[in-house]
């Protein structure tokens, strides 16, 4: 047996830390993030660093928190700064990535320079492409566009996705792919990804990092997934009271719910106005585009079975972010709510961690880097998370006594049953106990000074513990 663990570091887009069965949801079943489960530990307190994919994923892929890496939005680029993979390339693992990109790197994806950037990121083995938007729209061509070219299927696939994005249609449209099964891309990134595994051959452990693009919107699952939840059985989105909600979220909750004319979309009426079949059809597809990504898992936890490599593979599930999935009459994320900020973290390796443990411990994204690193054991300059080992093998049942998470301004601080947002720069400041209010509809701010000072004082002081940097990049 190897000395040390291959590591399978399974990510999705977008997804909800509450639509798992595991995580006790009513409606969705996720037999194989179960299996996982089952055999691992999930954390049911893991938040992100920033709820937003590239800023997200950079930060997954440093170790560090946005304020720090530069990488705030969804643009500029990464410069020459150490990476987890390079870490673990220098300790003697071979590195791979699969499936949807994020990081804004050099190129397109798919091409040698896209190819020859990721590999200075610190991947032996590159197989990426655009994910599925760019795949029907982009005039450049990857791999996985060009398998649909080569099958005769993208162009009626391109012309779905052009109506939906031609401004007639609200934000929340959603309709069945025109992909079969096969052909849909996170069936195709599950598949590119299990026949890595398959045949993979080499003396060294592995690090292997999935990319799905999915169950980020558009909503648009194909086949029985699309058929897989019946619009009876959807369960309601929370209905946000608008008691006490700061001013600019209102504006976000307008904006969102504005698919159609501001005349016709008025935040009032939105509940009357948003047909009872629209949101539930959204959550219908949503729900289905999970159970590609969960079938996929299946598929590689069969592939490392029959192997033998199981047993030896510490394989993690994950997420770069949640979806408020029209709860509070907002979907997306880039919002400090559970739905957005929290994530999905189930990390199975039964030959040293538990099984079956639900753990209700504070933890950050950024510490399961600083746990890949410890197993591995790697070592990187800085790394702002903590590892996970101790809470794993069971040794302890507390980690750390706050969790950060932030969006460009926006801070929010973790602590106990407290969770307080602050933007310093807009009308946002928001105080939840969430033992009392796990749905955060009651906003605290103005309640108790001393505690949101406090709050304020520990968000101070983590951003100059983690070196914060201008956004020059």
């Amino acid at each position: 047996m190897q000395q040390r663990p291959n590591i399978l570091f399974l990510l999705s887009d977008q997804h909800s830390a509450f639509t798992m069965s595991c995580a006790g949801h009513p409606v969705v079943r996720t037999p194989h993030m179960d299996r996982l489960a089952t055999e691992g530990v999930q954390f049911n307190n893991a938040y992100c660093s920033t709820p937003l994919c590239m800023p997200e994923r950079v930060s997954l892929l440093t170790g560090r928190y946005s304020h720090s890496t530069g990488i705030l939005h969804n643009r500029g680029r990464l410069l020459d700064e150490p990476t987890m993979p390079q870490a673990l390339q220098k300790a003697g693992y071979r590195t791979a990535v699969t499936g949807k990109i994020h990081f804004k790197q050099r190129g397109v994806p798919g091409t040698d320079a896209c190819d020859e950037h990721l590999h200075e990121l610190g991947f032996d083995e590159v197989l990426s492409n655009h994910g599925k938007v760019a795949a029907a729209r982009s005039k450049f061509a990857d791999t996985y566009q060009a398998m649909l070219r080569e099958k005769g299927v993208h162009e009626p696939f391109r012309l779905d996705y052009e109506s939906r994005y031609d401004g007639t249609h609200p934000h929340w449209y959603v309709r069945e792919s025109t992909l079969d099964e096969e052909d849909y891309h996170d069936a195709y990134i599950g598949r590119l990804t299990r026949d890595w595994l398959a045949g993979y051959e080499g003396d060294e452990p592995f690090f292997c990092w999935c990319n799905w693009g999915g169950p980020h919107m558009p909503w648009d699952a194909p086949g029985r997934y699309a058929q897989m939840y019946p619009l009876d059985e959807i369960d309601p989105p929370l209905v946000d009271p608008l008691h006490n909600v700061p001013a600019d979220i209102r504006r976000k909750q307008e904006a969102v719910l504005a698919g159609m004319p501001p005349d016709v979309w008025d935040l009032r009426q939105a509940a009357q106005a948003m047909p009872d079949d629209a949101w539930r059809a959204c959550r219908s597809h949503y729900y289905g585009m999970i159970n590609v990504v969960d079938d996929g898992i299946g598929a590689m936890l069969d592939t490392l079975e029959e192997r033998g490599l199981l047993d030896n593979t510490i394989v993690i599930y994950a997420s770069d972010h949640g979806e408020m999935l029209l709860d509070r009459n907002l979907y997306g994320k880039q919002l400090m709510y559970e739905q957005s900020a929290r994530v999905p973290l189930i990390v199975r390796w039964p030959e040293r961690f538990g099984q079956g443990v639900k753990s209700e411990a504070l933890v950050s994204s950024l510490d399961l880097i600083a746990t890949l690193l410890d197993v591995a054991g790697a070592e990187m300059p800085v790394v702002h998370g903590q590892s996970l080992s101790p809470l794993l093998e069971g040794s302890t049942q507390s980690h750390k006594d706050a969790v950060f998470c932030e969006m460009g301004p926006e801070k929010m601080v973790r602590e106990g049953p407290w969770k307080y947002v602050y933007h310093p720069e807009r009308d946002i400041q928001q105080l939840f106990n969430l033992d009392d209010d796990p749905q955060e509809l009651e906003n605290l701010t103005g309640k108790d000074e001393r505690l949101e000072q406090r709050l304020r004082e520990h968000l101070l002081d983590w951003l100059i513990a983690t070196e914060t940097k201008p956004n020059s990049r």
